[in-house]
């Protein structure tokens, strides 16, 4: 089992609060602090800013909604880990309930919970980025050392065979006997043994997540790291004010004694906060323009439940070790799907099969036997996605609704799924469509052509999410985008926007590799301005 880092003992989190308080005489349990730079969320994003900012000498305060988890608190007890782990415990709802969002809540973001898929984009997303947007340099050759110190930090190596699980094995063997070329994945782990709980947190700290190395580099760094504050707002200025407050743990009661808020002034603020809360608090706060919110990307994801008669147990094993890509880029447009499979535990699992009771029961009897592929298309085909986040009455709310290019692209994708099942084996297969309300019976003479002719629109196609971006996207002008070329926030000086958030087009891989590359870069190139930025202080 790997060590958690000395560092990590650094972390402020609720149980410090009433020693901090006698401390530093923290009065009526508001804690104000000072820094060079404020950074607001610690996943893939803020984990790698704050390490990288305080690697070069800045003072650093980073402050994180969530609790702290490691492996004395991961569980494998579904409804406590999501409800602790997860944003909206586990389930991010579109106000049309057309989208359900998968989104980590904790130190570390997402990393704590995700797949440990680890992919850069195709060349044409990035000469997409270039063409339109004026990102330049960020194709894959030009980014490799900045991808190759991230593989390097957090252990990424392709998935040995004998990880290759049941689940994942379904794409491999059907893919072949289509000839439709199955690759191996790469994960980001150091010494997995295949225990199926990385959507619970690692029980062995195998997978490198943020909190196992860019928050203990920050914080070895001279970073300080505080867990449980919500950013509320951000007050503009050449000093700019981030209030936040306590945010306690649904399964745990607060200490008596705890710092209710903390303000910290600093003249750089950096907004980590993924791409659904940090437009909403860029929206709140009056900062940024209409821009900001806007464009949401979600990588929109269906599933078809394949039921075999061996048993498949598919959350054993490494989540994800095989794709299939042969749809990725339709008509070379650059836009399409690919496949993979999740490894859906039951409380996910009977979320997502489309049956009410007694058929939701008798289908979730057959869970040992189910393989869940997925199909992740790149949204965006149709030019801008009908997604965005805003900030209304009080309340921030996701709006959805998957454009006919996209939305015909799934449908390729969920037939494709269907074939390459089939092959694999499957004897029936649960669609995402509410009106389709049995598994249906398939052997090698079944066709699919029917799923093509299926509706999209609102309430006739179960789709989710678990890789949210680009909602405050980056572009070499405010008419184009929320924030420039460095991610400063147009219009609003030493304001950044650093995370998944600053994607100006869908893209296409899962996230992770990219936005820890993308925001290491960046941060690298705003830490060399120290004197600059700060004022030659």
């Amino acid at each position: 089992m790997g060590a958690i880092p000395e560092a990590n003992y650094k972390i402020i989190t609720p149980e410090k609060h009433e020693s901090l308080i006698k401390e530093n005489g923290i009065k009526d349990g508001v804690w104000k602090l000072q820094a060079e730079a404020v950074i607001i969320g610690s996943g893939a994003g803020g984990a790698v800013v704050a390490a990288t900012l305080a690697k070069a000498g800045w003072k650093v305060i980073l402050i994180e909604e969530g609790g702290y988890f490691n492996p004395a608190k991961f569980t494998g007890d579904e409804f406590l880990s999501q409800a602790r782990l997860y944003r909206d415990a586990g389930f991010i709802i579109s106000e049309e309930q057309t989208l359900s969002i998968l989104q980590g809540r904790t130190v570390g973001g997402s990393t704590t919970v995700n797949w440990q898929t680890s992919l850069y984009p195709p060349d044409y997303v990035t000469n997409e980025w270039d063409s339109r947007f004026g990102w330049k340099g960020y194709g894959r050759q030009e980014m490799d050392a900045y991808i190759s110190e991230v593989h390097e930090r957090i252990g990424v190596h392709e998935v040995p065979p004998n990880l290759i699980n049941a689940n994942n094995n379904t794409l491999m063997k059907g893919g072949k006997a289509l000839g439709l070329h199955p690759e191996v994945l790469k994960n980001n782990n150091r010494g997995c043994i295949g225990l199926g709980r990385c959507g619970l947190g690692c029980p062995i700290n195998a997978k490198q997540s943020a909190f196992l190395t860019w928050i203990p580099d920050a914080i070895e760094a001279g970073a300080t790291v505080i867990s449980n504050m919500r950013a509320q707002y951000i007050q503009d200025g050449d000093i700019k004010t981030v209030v936040a407050e306590f945010t306690p743990d649904p399964y745990e009661k607060a200490p008596n004694n705890i710092i209710e808020k903390v303000v910290i002034d600093a003249p750089v603020v950096i907004v980590s906060a993924g791409a659904i809360e940090g437009p909403a608090l860029l929206q709140r706060s009056g900062l940024g323009n209409d821009w900001v919110g806007r464009n949401l990307k979600v990588h929109p994801t269906s599933t078809n439940f394949a039921i075999f008669d061996e048993t498949i147990n598919m959350f054993s094993g490494p989540p994800q070790s095989a794709v299939i890509k042969h749809g990725h880029n339709q008509n070379n447009t650059g836009y399409g799907y690919w496949l993979e499979v999740a490894p859906f535990r039951p409380t996910l699992a009977s979320s997502l099969i489309p049956f009410y009771g007694q058929r939701q029961f008798d289908a979730m009897k057959k869970y040992p036997n189910m393989s869940a592929g997925i199909v992740l298309v790149r949204d965006g085909a149709d030019g801008e996605a009908n997604a965005s986040v805003k900030w209304s009455l009080g309340r921030r709310k996701v709006y959805f609704e998957i454009t006919p290019t996209d939305g015909k692209n799934l449908l390729k994708g969920l037939k494709a799924l269907a074939e390459v099942q089939v092959a694999a084996g499957a004897k029936a297969i649960i669609f995402p469509f509410p009106d389709v309300e049995d598994p249906i019976p398939v052997d090698k003479n079944s066709k699919f052509d029917w799923i093509l002719d299926k509706s999209i629109e609102p309430g006739k196609i179960a789709i989710g999410s678990a890789h949210p971006h680009g909602s405050i996207q980056a572009a070499k002008s405010a008419d184009l985008g929320a924030v420039d070329l460095d991610f400063q926030l147009f219009g609003h000086k030493n304001i950044f926007v650093m995370d998944a958030s600053v994607y100006p087009t869908g893209l296409s891989v899962n996230p992770q590799i990219t936005t820890m590359s993308v925001n290491l870069r960046a941060a690298r190139a705003l830490a060399q301005r120290k004197s600059e930025v700060l004022g030659n202080k």
